[in-house]
């Protein structure tokens, strides 16, 4: 009986949880509008701080699903805009050693037609390998006999004797520099007009030898003094500039001196010379003022 008064009492309770609502939802849709809405304001007034919450996190997460496929896309163009500014920055430092190569030719023969020292049509050639002996000082130049080369041919850098061609070959050709331990170039102080003999020392430096022990200086230090080329048995030219004296060495006991020597370029870094036929052998007929190697011979390889 008891069990049966509870069960009784808890379907009335639901049941009156059902019907209070209800009543209330018929009571406030029979009000007026207006006073409907003030309640449903001042009813609604607690929950506005979650509202928004809501709605803002809503919009949140609208965005980011909105930014990630912008933001991949983005990304994806960055990275195809820095791939292109590579590009073109590689291609700028290619067009710049162009042009520097092209001005340091222009300056050689610029220089060399402004001092006339020799009456010669020069070729321009361009230095393709070194020798990495320590013994031997050589290079291979990029010009040989289909271009006008000849054994013993005179080679300037910048307006420098810097050696001259001991091998030919149809279209390359091996110079011999100053600093190697076999070359031999008659010359003379510039300032004293001392005669000598520059030889390398297969270092970066080499020697003007033989050279008087009271040479016509007055005592000077003959320290930064310029030295030339001496026409002496033909081979050269008179004043090309060869080197500098780097220190001036007294040898005790012999009836001449010594001089160290610094190359007027720094003959590692030389890539582009020019090249005189020895005075014995005539200019090559029939050909333009100053010639490239780059662009005679090649052709019919």
């Amino acid at each position: 009986m008891k069990s049966w008064r509870s069960k009784s009492r808890k379907s009335s309770r639901k049941f009156l949880l059902v019907l209070i609502p209800l009543i209330i939802a018929l009571a406030l849709l029979s009000l007026p509008i207006a006073f409907s809405d003030k309640i449903k304001l001042m009813a609604g007034t607690p929950f506005q701080p979650v509202q928004k919450a809501f709605l803002k996190a809503g919009q949140e997460v609208k965005r980011a699903f909105l930014w990630l496929p912008a933001s991949w896309a983005a990304s994806n163009r960055v990275k195809e805009l820095e791939g292109e500014v590579e590009r073109l920055q590689n291609r700028l430092v290619n067009l710049e050693a162009t042009m520097y190569g092209l001005r340091t030719e222009l300056a050689s023969v610029t220089e060399y037609y402004k001092e006339a020292k020799v009456a010669q049509k020069p070729l321009l050639a361009h230095v393709i390998g070194y020798d990495t002996s320590d013994f031997r000082k050589t290079f291979l130049i990029d010009a040989g006999s289909k271009h006008g080369v000849a054994k013993d041919s005179i080679v300037l850098a910048r307006e420098v004797l810097v050696g001259r061609v001991s091998a030919v070959g149809p279209y390359s050709s091996r110079v011999i520099l100053i600093t190697d331990p076999a070359s031999r170039v008659p010359a003379r102080i510039l300032e004293t007009s001392d005669l000598g003999v520059v030889e390398g020392t297969s270092g970066g430096l080499c020697r003007l030898k033989y050279l008087p022990n009271f040479p016509t200086s007055d005592g000077r230090d003959l320290k930064g003094f310029k030295v030339v080329s001496a026409p002496v048995g033909g081979m050269y030219p008179d004043s090309l500039y060869i080197a500098t004296v780097a220190e001036d060495e007294e040898e005790g006991g012999r009836p001449y001196k010594t001089l160290k020597l610094k190359p007027g370029v720094d003959l590692a870094k030389v890539d582009t010379v020019l090249i005189l036929n020895p005075p014995s052998t005539p200019d090559v007929g029939d050909s333009p003022n100053m010639l490239s190697s780059k662009g005679s011979g090649r052709a019919g390889r």
